[in-house]
């Protein structure tokens, strides 16, 4: 996912963080207006979703809610970027009006699916 949206966005200017080992990267609750993207290392989700090097994590679980309400925790040290959801929306919108509405709708059902199992 980074090197896809690596054109719309310079990684370089946000701010990153540095995640131990068994610490969380997510927790279920915190607002979904960040997004955090893993630079480094390896991540889980509580689903059991592996989060490997350049994963926008939980992105529909973003898209589509107002709170992730997937935890992820750190399987090994880790360098998260975050940013913000706006960014996101805004450099999607530039290819077209209906990108951000089409990616919300799309995120809001896999979403649904996901969280029904």
């Amino acid at each position: 996912m980074r090197d896809t949206l690596a054109m719309l966005i310079d990684w370089e200017r946000h701010p990153r963080r540095i995640v131990a080992a068994g610490a969380s990267v997510i927790m279920a609750g915190d607002p979904t207006d960040l997004l955090h993207l893993l630079d480094k290392g390896q991540a889980r989700a509580a689903d059991g979703i592996l989060c490997p090097d350049g994963d926008l994590m939980l992105l529909c679980e973003a898209l589509a809610l107002t709170h992730y309400k997937t935890p992820v925790i750190a399987e090994s040290s880790c360098e998260v970027i975050t940013l913000p959801q706006l960014l996101l929306q805004k450099s999607l919108a530039e290819g077209s009006a209906m990108v951000w509405p089409l990616s919300r709708s799309i995120a809001a059902e896999i979403t649904q699916r996901r969280l029904a199992s």
